[in-house]
Parts: structure tokens; sequence; C-alpha cells
């Protein structure tokens, strides 16, 4: 009789610490589930906050190459005017020594203009005149020295034009500038020196600009005359 008594009260025990076992797995169980959702949403802000940053990366990203291509651009632009435009070009002959062959091949003649050309993508100085019987003119290259042309035309008139006075002249390159600075943009293409009313002026042509006009500069003084 005690023997099946003590047997039941071992199993009515075990019986206990089972359930209690059970219960406890059942609350681990309980919480971990209850973790979930917490870790979930952490991570999905995690995960949007990962988002955002790449978003705002991505967008620096493009502002940077935008900005970069502008200044490209504008550079491109800058160096392409600055190649085209002969404000910047060094000739290898210079203005009076142009001059100084024409009063050779010509001795006596008044010369009434004085301009630099780009003849066939090569530059030359245009210096025009007349003598006691003709019209004449004289190119020189402007970086090899040698005359490429002469040319002598009957006269017609040529004493209504006035002579130039050459004696403290700015420079082209004096001229240029000037007329780019008032001009704003664009570049030098040609320049001629000429003369009206006892007024010697550089007739600078100036491209890609906003204005279609030549600008007019004393040639004197560098100041800006007005627009042609």
């Amino acid at each position: 009789m005690r023997k099946t008594m003590n047997k039941k009260a071992l199993i009515g025990t075990v019986t206990l610490a089972s359930s209690l076992l059970l219960m406890a797995c059942s609350n681990d169980n309980q919480n971990n589930d209850a973790n979930t959702p917490v870790e979930s949403s952490s991570e999905m802000v995690m995960s949007s906050d990962q988002m955002e940053s790449s978003s705002m990366m991505e967008s620096s990203s493009s502002a940077m190459s935008s900005s970069s291509a502008e200044s490209s651009s504008a550079n491109s632009d800058m160096n392409d005017s600055s190649s085209k435009g002969i404000e910047n070009k060094n000739f290898d002959v210079s203005m009076e020594e142009a001059v100084n062959k024409f009063n050779d091949t010509y001795s006596g003649a008044k010369i009434t203009s004085v301009a630099i050309d780009n003849d066939s993508n090569s530059y030359v100085y245009e210096v025009k005149g007349y003598n006691d019987t003709n019209e004449v003119e004289v190119k020189v290259d402007a970086m090899t020295g040698e005359i490429v042309k002469k040319d002598t035309d009957d006269k017609d008139d040529v004493e209504d034009d006035d002579v130039l006075d050459l004696n403290g002249l700015v420079s082209p390159q004096e001229a240029m500038k000037a007329a780019l600075d008032e001009v704003g943009s664009g570049y030098a293409k040609e320049w001629e020196i000429d003369s009206k009313n006892g007024k010697v002026y550089y007739e600078i042509d100036v491209e890609g600009s906003d204005t279609d006009n030549d600008v007019h500069i004393d040639a004197k003084t560098g100041d800006f005359i007005g627009y042609d």
C-alpha cells in the first residue's frame, strides 16, 4: 500500500515539473514573438534612413556632375573664343615692319589704312595708300614677313582719304582688349586702322558677341569711340 502511494506521489511530481517546463517554454516563445515586430520596425527604420541617405548622395552627385558640366562648357567656350581670336596671337612680324615694307616698295607713297586679315588661313597685313600716279597696296605675311601681293590701280579720288598719322598709336593688342572689354564677350577677328576728320581709330571686327557692329577705338588714347 505504501509503495503504491509513493509511486503515485512520484508520478505527480514528474507531471508537475513537466507542466512547469512547458509553461516556461511557452512564455519564452511569446516573448520572442513580442520582440519580432520591434526588431522588424527597427530594421524598416534603418532601411528608410539608408534609402534617404542614398537619395541625398545621388542628388549631391547629380548636382556636382551638373556643375562640372557647366564649368566644362564655360571653359570650352572660353578656350574656343581664345583659339579663334587674334587678341592673344603673337605674330612674328609687327605692324611697323609691315608698314616699312610698304614704304620700301612704294617710296614716297602716302598711307591711308593698315589692317590685318585672315587670307586663306594665313594672317596678312594689308597696307593701302597712293602715290602721284596710282593707288597702291602691299600684303605682308604676318609670320614670315614675305610680301605676298603688290597691287596698283588707277587713282580714283584717293586724295580725299585721310592720310594716316601712325605716330604715337596704342598697340593693336591694347585696342582689341579695349574693344572686347566694351562689348563684354566674343573675340577679335580682324582690325583696321583708319582715319576720319583727322581722328585716327581702330576698327575692331568682334565676333561671337551680342553686337553685329564693329567697335571703334581711339588709336591715340585707346578709348572707346562708338560702333559702326
